[in-house]
């Protein structure tokens, strides 16, 4: 299984390159654990779903993952608006 991991990794970083477009590597470590509005420690509140005592912020934790990847991106610069090709109109053979 891990092999097909490193397969996917390797497509997206030759892809990235081949259309210019900035690949940015975020540690995922902590971030579904962490509020992505005030940065303080998340609890569970049943199956799947993360709340945050200070600012009542609650959501799914791929979600609030996901809320501080892009939020770690941001800080790098790297969601600017690019002309890449969108993937519906790129031919998965070239």
């Amino acid at each position: 299984m891990i092999l097909s991991y490193r397969k996917l990794e390797y497509w997206i970083d030759w892809q990235c390159e081949k259309n210019g477009v900035p690949l940015i590597i975020v540690d995922p470590k902590g971030t579904s654990t962490i509020c992505p509005i005030c940065n303080s420690k998340l609890v569970k509140n049943g199956y799947r779903k993360m709340r945050c005592l200070k600012c009542r912020f609650e959501a799914d934790r791929d979600i609030v993952a996901v809320q501080n990847i892009e939020k770690k991106a941001k800080m790098w610069g790297a969601l600017i608006p690019l002309n890449a090709p969108q993937m519906t109109d790129v031919n998965p053979n070239r």
